[in-house]
């Protein structure tokens, strides 16, 4: 248990399940049973669910914005997406207009119980089917030990196919592991150079304690900027430019003021380009694949 790199290796690898010492008859019991129930599900889906998590590189990048709309793109896609507030003061529910009754602190100090119904009762439901367990409503540090961090994803890999993460601009141990767990972590950054800047700095601290070959920058608010060269930048930072999302920042403000996320609010050219980054993420699932093959052939 102190040593988190290799709590995220083993979960990388399939782990599922741990025995503390001294175990007890009763432990290797309950073990075992989890592990026959699970295997006896019928139809039950063998993949492990995938995380994305959103980082700003820069305050005010819109980390929050990419994360509400990817998690409700995917969730279009696949009806199995939770979207996980990380930040010290959370505001994904506001742009989502929930009032949720619990947040990941309630979640993080209930571990010792945690099992998927009482997860599901700790997270908010939008009206989309969407899952979101919401970030405090007043600023707190949350501080888990790299064991409870990794039996809440844990816990959340096995329940949704998909889980966003808004770390926002939170740099700490948590968004490590979370990073550290995650399928593509994604740099939100602007076409200037004091966001592409930061991005370097923050995807060497991000990745100082795993692998950088998942880091992506997704250029947000993106313009054309004279003397801005894609490759340069790329080679600079360390991670490939994934994605552009237009400059469109009062239709989104105005989005957010209301409560309805800008995938929510029409055809319009910023929502068409979450979707597509949606559809880039998830190009390779089989599922994904499945799905759209099955509403062709309704079609």
């Amino acid at each position: 248990m102190s040593q988190p790199q290799l709590i995220v290796n083993a979960m990388r690898s399939g782990v599922r399940e741990y025995i503390e010492r001294p175990t007890t008859t009763t432990d290797l019991l309950e073990a075992f049973v989890r592990l026959t129930a699970t295997r006896r599900k019928p139809g039950r889906e063998t993949r492990r669910g995938k995380v994305y998590t959103v980082v700003n590189t820069k305050g005010g990048s819109g980390a929050t914005t990419v994360a509400v709309n990817l998690a409700l793109a995917l969730q279009s896609i696949h009806h199995s997406t939770a979207l996980v507030d990380l930040a010290p003061l959370g505001h994904c529910a506001l742009h989502l207009n929930l009032k949720p009754t619990f947040t990941i602190s309630d979640a993080l100090s209930n571990l010792h119980r945690l099992d998927a119904s009482l997860l599901d009762s700790f997270m908010a439901r939008h009206e989309r089917g969407l899952h979101v367990l919401a970030g405090p409503a007043t600023p707190a540090a949350i501080e888990p030990s790299a064991s409870d961090f990794a039996r809440l994803f844990d816990m959340l890999a096995g329940s949704f196919h998909y889980i966003v993460v808004d770390s926002s601009s939170r740099l700490d141990s948590a968004t490590r592991l979370a990073s550290n767990l995650s399928e593509r972590v994604l740099l939100i950054a602007h076409a200037d150079v004091a966001s592409l800047w930061s991005a370097g700095r923050v995807a060497q601290y991000l990745g100082e304690t795993g692998s950088r070959d998942r880091f992506a920058l997704v250029l947000n608010r993106y313009r054309k900027v004279m003397g801005f060269n894609e490759e340069e930048t790329e080679t600079a930072i360390g991670a490939p430019v994934l994605w552009r999302i237009p400059n469109q920042y009062f239709a989104v403000s105005t989005a957010i003021d209301r409560g309805v996320p800008i995938m929510h609010t029409g055809n319009s050219e910023i929502a068409r380009s979450i979707s597509g980054l949606a559809e880039i993420l998830t190009k390779d699932d089989i599922e994904v694949k499945r799905t759209a093959w099955s509403l062709f052939k309704t079609v």
